[in-house]
């Protein structure tokens, strides 16, 4: 159990660092997004983050199981 939480774990990040962290310099340079455009892009992350939460925690108690809803959300 341990390895394969920390293999899920190691790809949870690995997946952020590998779109998150090239975001804003392919949003500038190949859509020629502007600076409030990508700053945009980037804080609907952080909104996200803050808001799912409560959506997910709302369907984890009452409509599916909770390991079924992980599993799907992390896959």
């Amino acid at each position: 159990m341990r390895l394969r939480l920390s293999l899920m774990m190691f790809l949870e990040y690995f997946i952020w660092g590998a779109w998150y962290v090239t975001l804003g310099t392919w949003l500038g340079q190949q859509l020629h997004f502007s600076g409030e455009q990508i700053g945009v892009a980037a804080g609907t992350t952080a909104l996200g983050a803050a808001i799912s939460p409560f959506l997910v925690g709302l369907m984890a108690d009452e409509l599916f199981a909770n390991q079924r809803l992980l599993a799907a959300l992390h896959g």
